[in-house]
């Protein structure tokens, strides 16, 4: 699933005459060149913006509501594959095949969540624990009675049988981490919360004896997001390629499997 949205890096400065005006106003006297000075005469500071502050939180069971409230919100409707095959139709339709999938592995206790001063859920990374002695590559979707994300589902499996990743790492790796699903509120994007969850999601991945973390991506937004954390493309296939697979327009061509080893 999509990890995380593209966003427009400005570079404001410009060479040229912004230059030279600045370079003929230097010597000149302006009030602001005694502010420090009277501002320590008064006692004063100039006044600093702080930081929003944020809390890192393991999430629970008991937290699924929340959630899922939030996925609706804020990943559900965006995600290229939903987006694509009109997954939720109105701003009321629910998928509940996709919210108990995206709530299934809550229970596994590794998934991780940034929480603002107020207590709302600023981020979440939903991640699943998988061991080698249970591979199983049937396809899941059969069991799927809505037509719609049972494409979806189709897909993540082949995804699973093709990449094999047990053959690409280490015969002692046993355990890994899935990161399953990632979103951010709005406002909260562009400061650096995906990576702050997602390096809290390889501490605890370590902490319970995971050798690697995987990470399907399925738009473009994730996988520059997979490899920005340095995980590994170790599968990928073009949508066009997969006839049953929803197919969102560009740059959303691919699905990728990443690992990382840790």
């Amino acid at each position: 699933m999509a990890i995380t949205s593209a966003r427009t890096i400005v570079h404001l400065q410009e060479k040229g005459h912004f230059e030279q005006d600045n370079e003929r106003i230097t010597d000149k006297y302006t009030l602001a060149d005694k502010l420090p000075a009277q501002l320590k005469e008064l006692s004063l500071r100039p006044r600093s913006i702080s930081k929003p502050s944020y809390t890192l939180r393991k999430l629970t069971t008991n937290d699924k509501e929340s959630v899922i409230d939030f996925l609706r919100r804020f990943f559900f409707r965006d995600e290229p594959l939903n987006l694509t095959i009109n997954l939720l139709e109105t701003p009321e339709s629910r998928c509940m095949e996709l919210e108990e999938y995206a709530a299934s592995t809550l229970q596994d206790g590794v998934s991780v969540a940034v929480v603002d001063d107020q207590g709302k859920l600023a981020g979440v990374v939903i991640n699943g624990v998988v061991t080698r002695e249970e591979v199983d590559y049937t396809d899941k979707s059969e069991d799927c009675s809505h037509p719609k994300f049972k494409r979806i589902l189709k897909l993540l499996g082949h995804l699973d049988r093709e990449a094999r990743i047990w053959d690409k790492l280490p015969v002692n790796c046993n355990k890994v981490m899935e990161v399953r699903i990632a979103s951010t509120h709005p406002d909260w994007r562009g400061r650096g919360l995906m990576r702050v969850l997602c390096e809290e999601s390889e501490r605890i991945a370590r902490e319970i004896g995971a050798g690697a973390m995987r990470m399907d991506t399925t738009s473009a937004f994730s996988a520059a997001a997979a490899e920005r954390l340095k995980y590994k493309s170790v599968y990928s296939i073009l949508y066009e390629d997969i006839p049953y697979a929803p197919h969102p327009d560009p740059p959303h061509v691919e699905a990728r499997v990443y690992i990382k080893q840790i």
